[in-house]
């Protein structure tokens, strides 16, 4: 959504630009702009089209639109498919047709890449939010959660120890994630950290305009020389070039874009590390929502209730005494 929202952005951008600079151009350029950003969402959602041609296929046609009615080819007789094919030829839109083709194809890779590996996560955890208990861990749900009631106890909070104990035992597949979960997540905040500069895609996009806009003064400032080169397609030519006339391509700028981290990535970034022990701690979160009993001392140990203070002592003991005396504690 939050991609769909940045394509939006620059998709509105770019007409509001020929809406100011080119006003001739809007009428007929809309439907393109609209193709080249609907190619861009569905390229970086998997679809087989290439960045290539879609930047491509977007100039053809807005060459087309704009021989007809910047350059005087109104009255052309070059036919519709012969204008738009010979547009890389004539070299109308300079360096930009290339250069935009080369930045899409980076940051739209790099998005496209991310999406898959969110969505793979995405499948992971609805797998795991599926599965299917075992006969021993609806037993041990059981004594959990309603053999109290045998004893006229109505929801009485279990003991810490009890309770993870018999959610690890439910979620020992689950558990078995973790280790492959924690590289997953690791891997996802590289990838993440990754997307800055000309991998960034929301900062590409939202100066897409600006470099079509450029390239279209590009093709307005040399329309005697796009016009000679199209002779191929016309029945009359105008006045050849001399030898030594050719475009000139203008100087292009490469630094525009910062090699930090978006504000928006490092948030994302130290939100995804929070959930790299998801599903290590995933049986003690569970138990948190456990009800505390209203004098917070009693809990439910599976056969009784009892002091759940004296519970943690023997254990914080036991493992003392384990840890010093080893087996003899047994």
């Amino acid at each position: 959504e939050a991609f769909d929202l940045v394509l939006r952005h620059g998709r509105n951008s770019t007409l509001t630009v020929l809406k100011a600079e080119f006003p001739a151009l809007v009428p007929g350029a809309q439907s393109s702009v609209g193709q080249l950003f609907l190619d861009m969402s569905l390229y970086i959602l998997g679809s087989d089209s290439t960045v290539d041609h879609m930047v491509a296929a977007f100039f053809g046609k807005l060459f087309t639109i704009t021989y007809r009615r910047l350059l005087g080819g109104g009255s052309s007789a070059a036919s519709e498919e012969c204008v738009r094919g010979a547009w890389k030829d004539s070299g109308a839109f300079g360096p930009y047709p290339k250069l935009i083709m080369t930045r899409l194809s980076r940051s739209l890779l790099a998005t496209r890449v991310f999406l898959q590996a969110l969505n793979l996560g995405i499948e992971v955890v609805n797998t795991t939010d599926h599965l299917r208990p075992s006969r021993d861990c609806g037993r041990a749900l059981l004594r959990l959660w309603y053999c109290p009631h045998c004893q006229g106890m109505l929801s009485p909070p279990a003991c810490r120890g009890f309770c993870q104990t018999a959610m690890q035992g439910c979620l020992g597949g689950a558990a078995e994630v973790q280790p492959h979960w924690r590289s997953y997540i690791d891997g996802l905040g590289k990838l993440a950290g990754g997307m800055r500069g000309e991998q960034d895609m929301e900062a590409v996009v939202l100066r897409l305009p600006s470099l079509i806009k450029l390239a279209l003064k590009q093709a307005v400032n040399s329309p005697q020389v796009i016009k000679t080169r199209f002779c191929v397609c016309e029945r009359a030519c105008g006045p050849l070039l001399q030898p030594n006339e050719d475009l000139r391509c203008c100087f292009v700028r490469t630094d525009w874009y910062s090699a930090a981290v978006s504000p928006g990535s490092l948030e994302f970034i130290t939100n995804l590390k929070s959930f790299s022990s998801f599903y290590s701690g995933l049986g003690e979160a569970l138990c948190s929502r456990e009800p505390t009993a209203a004098n917070n001392s009693l809990c439910w140990n599976g056969q009784e209730m009892t002091d759940r203070y004296g519970l943690i002592m023997a254990f914080i003991s036991e493992r003392i005494c384990w840890e010093i005396h080893g087996a003899r504690c047994l």
